[in-house]
């Protein structure tokens, strides 16, 4: 379980994805959330 765990860590955090435009999944999502509350604004 553990590895799991440490191998999600890396996939979500650090490795980039080419339909993300080359970001990881945290960063597109931490993104993605500035915009929309850019546009709540």
């Amino acid at each position: 379980m553990d590895e799991i765990v440490d191998w999600l860590g890396f996939h979500n955090s650090r490795r980039l994805h080419s339909t993300l435009d080359y970001v990881s999944p945290m960063t597109f999502e931490k993104n993605w959330l500035a915009a929309q509350q850019g546009r709540a604004a």
